[in-house]
């Protein structure tokens, strides 16, 4: 699951069930997956820490269901030489964060509304899988997006200020957008328990919930340009809405899916 500068994990599931959303991640029980807990510290320091989001908002009810890519620098060697942190145990710090929501999703955010951080007002508990409040409801089409087709969704990007302008953006960006296209049966929509994934094949079942490469961003509106260089196209039908208090626009990009693994 790693390479000389990435580790991804897989949806942790159940495994973080005991996860204090309240707490920080430094005081988290140690059944808590490591890269997880490095993921979050991150989010803490980016999005709790400067940009003023509620500690109890960051995890949400997509943490347990979603990838979680997590980049690494070598401990010691900041940027501008910024705060000390702690590196994990393989002399890695971690400075960089992304994860990939699967499908299903709730509906599209009206334009002019106000939201939760990533439109998930109904979080649920660590450990549940997406909350069935939150998926209720037909999505609404857009400019770029016919209210039906699955899609995926990219967020929670962070990096370590004093590793900003590295690069380490698009890395996390390519990595997540390269292993979904090879992985595109692991994100369609549907059971991720094999023997209901069969059931459901053999029922004909989940047919409209396949992935076909459709990816989705809520941008900050003061980073759309930088997902605009990633290949990302503003959606103008989803207009701004607000969540915690900053502006966002969606932005769609569509990627290759590798039929063969």
């Amino acid at each position: 699951m790693s390479t000389q500068f990435t580790t991804l994990l897989p949806p942790p599931g159940p495994l973080i069930a005991t996860y204090d959303r309240l707490a920080p991640s430094s005081t988290q029980p140690p059944s808590i997956p490591p890269t997880f807990l490095e993921a979050m510290s991150i989010r803490e320091t980016v999005f709790v820490q400067s940009q003023g989001v509620p500690l109890e908002n960051e995890l949400d009810a997509d943490d347990p269901r979603s990838w979680h890519w997590v980049v690494y620098a070598s401990v010691g060697v900041p940027k501008g030489g910024g705060e000390e942190r702690k590196g994990s145990e393989s002399g890695r710090l971690p400075v960089g964060t992304l994860r990939l929501v699967p499908p299903p999703h709730p509906p599209h955010p009206e334009e002019g509304s106000k939201h939760l951080i990533d439109n998930a007002e109904d979080a649920a508990p660590a450990g549940a899988g997406a909350s069935e409040g939150a998926m209720k409801g037909e999505n609404r089409s857009t400019s770029m997006h016919d209210g039906k087709e699955a899609y995926v969704k990219l967020g929670r990007l962070a990096t370590l200020e004093e590793y900003r302008g590295l690069g380490l953006g698009h890395l996390l960006v390519n990595t997540a957008l390269e292993w979904v296209g090879r992985h595109w049966e692991e994100v369609s929509e549907g059971s991720s328990d094999p023997v209901e994934r069969e059931r459901e094949m053999e029922a004909g079942e989940g047919g409209e919930g396949r992935w076909r490469g459709l990816v989705l961003v809520h941008a900050q509106v003061a980073v759309e340009g930088f997902w605009r260089g990633m290949g990302f196209v503003k959606d103008e039908g989803m207009g701004e809405w607000w969540e915690e208090g900053i502006r966002h626009v969606g932005m769609w990009r569509r990627v290759e899916v590798k039929e063969e693994r």
